[in-house]
């Protein structure tokens, strides 16, 4: 009875080791594996196979100790083995086993690697060399033939005709080709996206109903971050084959104000030249290209007490004023209607174009 107790408490100890230790190794190589470029699913492969030779240790001794004897291991296989009269539905038996574990392996570390590579090509190449569409182009390309060769290499280990899924795939492209056209269609048009690189990832773009910053150019759709804080994905077709606005192309932007002074208070040579002077001033306004000011209307104010023979009784002179800014200060504007209103308190001032975040 002693020896029994004895042998089940050695039993729990060595078979909480072996997987405690399991364990441990495989939490360590897992999160020293996250700080690297290594994908999520390569990684999780990794420490799965770190923890499988402990746990099939910890079975042995398991079986070692509820016998006490290394025989019983070796009569234990030959009754597996033998339990089979037929000895080929055995080797088909153990041939099935191993051409599953060895697909599933190669399908986890196949994604695995086609996705550590996409990451590393996307994110660590520097930019520099390629800008992000065609890298993300590259990335996809590589990541489909990765998948080309697992899909070939596991039909080889199936022993499957190359014939077979040549045959399958063109009749299935038969088939779905009308049923797919649209997506098809935004296929190609994401491709095309990719290497005419009319606005890269990470730009602000406006389409014929959206304003955003493109997140990311996908296989069927562009996702766009809207200025109002939602996202949205648009059709790659509908992004090719309309008409799209970069608003982030170039550094400089350029913001319009118009003001409406009182003929009586407006003087053609001074005017203008007071506010350009003040504009000038502001620190956040280029100086190149210049600001610029011109008249664009005049508009006669009318009443009921006005003169019998014109009916006016005033006019008012609008100018536009026009500057440039940087790319990203948006606040310019503000300080600029601001230095107006102090300098010109019976002007009326209209932002007509902000230059800034649409």
């Amino acid at each position: 009875m002693t020896n029994l107790a004895l042998r089940i408490i050695l039993l729990v100890v060595i078979v909480l080791a072996a997987l405690g230790i399991g364990f441990m190794l495989r939490r360590l190589a897992v999160r020293r594996m996250k700080t690297t470029v290594l994908d999520d699913w390569i990684i999780q492969t990794i420490g799965v196979a770190i923890f499988v030779p402990f746990m099939l240790i910890a079975l042995l001794f398991v079986l070692f100790l509820v016998t006490m004897n290394f025989q019983f291991l070796v009569s234990f296989w030959e009754h597996v083995t033998t339990g089979f009269q037929n000895k080929d539905i055995t080797n088909t038996i153990l041939n099935l086993l191993g051409n599953i574990i060895l697909s599933l392996l190669i399908i986890s570390l196949g994604v695995g690697i086609g996705r550590t590579l996409m990451k590393l090509i996307i994110g660590h190449l520097p930019e520099q060399h390629l800008d992000v569409n065609i890298r993300t182009l590259l990335a996809r390309i590589l990541y489909g033939i990765i998948v080309t060769i697992i899909v070939f290499w596991i039909l080889s280990l199936w022993a499957i005709s190359f014939t077979v899924p040549v045959v399958v795939i063109s009749a299935a492209a038969a088939a779905f080709a009308f049923s797919i056209q649209d997506i098809l269609k935004d296929l190609v048009a994401g491709l095309y996206l990719l290497v005419e690189r009319p606005f890269h990832i990470g730009d602000q773009i406006t389409t014929a109903d959206y304003t955003g910053k493109v997140e990311n150019v996908q296989l069927r759709s562009t996702r766009l971050r809207l200025v109002s804080g939602e996202e949205v994905s648009i059709p790659n077709m509908l992004i090719f084959g309309g008409i799209v606005v970069n608003n982030t192309q170039y550094e400089q932007r350029r913001a319009a104000i118009t003001l409406s002074i009182p003929q009586d208070e407006f003087n053609q040579h001074e005017t203008p030249a007071q506010i350009l002077k003040l504009v000038k001033e502001i620190e956040s306004v280029l100086v190149k290209p210049e600001p610029t000011i011109a008249v664009s209307r005049f508009t006669g104010m009318f009443n009921g007490t006005a003169d019998a023979s014109t009916g006016a009784t005033g006019q008012i002179v609008t100018l536009t004023l026009r500057f440039w800014m940087p790319g990203g200060r948006y606040m310019t504007v503000t300080e600029v209607m601001c230095a107006l209103h102090k300098a010109l308190p019976n002007v009326d001032l209209v932002v007509e174009n902000s230059g800034g975040d649409v």
